[in-house]
């Protein structure tokens, strides 16, 4: 055992490729090469183990009782309003602050939030699935906690939930979508949810091949894009070029073919990035080149994703 614990100490703290494990793990930002490698090695690595992990909160969660986690809620707003004065007790704002301690939770080594745990309980506990869905929805609705707090790894609930490994959780994730989750959120590693389901763990496997192709499908139908790099330059776009020679990725392009055909008929009336149309957004043009249109900054982070793709082809309008 203590020649394991030094060899951890050890491969934790090589610093020869980049920074220890240790010190990437309170960094922020993208990383890319040894560093990448590092952090995902870590997060792979490591599981949720309930017993070692939860405190009283998840706990709670995990009984999967509504009237609960609404009796606690409830006792948290009392709690606040009993510390603030009475010209200070807005119910709304109370509330945001129980929102916020929410949210701001963290569970295990990976330090998995609020809507990550629950989808790993729905997956730990599927006859209690119904439950720990009206209990997300409680939180989302009455409790107002947003969706996107991301783990360790810098993944929010919305990816785990469609990333198939192994959760493939269309009604979970049409939930969190619906509540700002979303789909191109980058994790720590520059990567969307779509690295993940096109890397095929079994490609001979047909029910993981069907799988993929479906959460592909979701994935674009719902504003997904394959040409957003990771830290290391790579895009979903090469690694299918890449995949093209096996079989098993021909659904896939497909997939990916078919929804490039709309959004190309649509023209500048969807967002460049994420293919969403007028009649479900609200797009702004390039303030530069007045060509390529995306959705508004305020609804979601489109610009800035495609940003290094369109700056190839931007130019100022004359």
């Amino acid at each position: 055992m203590d020649r394991e614990k030094i060899q951890d100490f050890v491969a934790q703290h090589m610093t020869s490729e980049g920074r220890p494990l240790e010190e990437l793990k309170r960094s922020k930002g993208i990383l890319k090469g040894q560093e990448s490698l590092r952090l995902r090695q870590f997060c792979t690595s490591e599981c949720m183990i309930p017993a070692r992990d939860l405190d009283d909160y998840g706990r709670l969660l995990s009984i999967a009782k509504l009237e609960l986690v609404q009796a606690e809620n409830l006792r948290r707003v009392e709690l606040l309003k009993q510390n603030k004065p009475a010209s200070q007790e807005d119910s709304t704002l109370i509330q945001k602050e129980v929102a916020a301690e929410i949210y701001k939770m963290r569970w295990g080594l990976t330090e998995v939030p609020v809507f990550n745990l629950l989808g790993l309980f729905m997956l730990l506990c599927p006859d209690k699935r119904n439950a720990y869905m009206q209990i997300a929805k409680y939180l989302i609705d009455t409790v107002l906690v947003p969706v996107d707090a991301p783990d360790l790894s810098g993944t929010r609930a919305l990816s785990h939930t469609i990333s198939t490994k192994p959760a493939l959780d269309l009604e979970y994730a049409q939930l969190l979508a619906a509540a700002g989750g979303d789909v191109n959120a980058r994790n720590r590693y520059g990567t969307t949810v779509a690295s993940e389901i096109v890397q095929l763990w079994k490609p001979q496997d047909w029910e993981v091949v069907n799988r993929a192709t479906v959460a592909s499908e979701w994935y674009l139908s719902h504003g997904g894009n394959i040409d957003i790099a990771d830290g290391d330059g790579m895009t979903v776009r090469k690694m299918l070029q890449t995949l093209s020679r096996f079989s098993s990725t021909a659904s896939i392009q497909k997939v990916v073919t078919k929804e490039e055909q709309r959004r190309k008929r649509l023209g500048d009336k969807c967002c460049s990035l994420c293919g969403r149309a007028e009649d479900s957004t609200t797009l702004a043009r390039c303030t530069r080149c007045k060509s390529a249109r995306y959705c508004v900054a305020s609804m979601r982070e489109c610009q800035k994703w495609d940003w290094p793709r369109h700056k190839k082809l931007c130019k100022a309008s004359t």
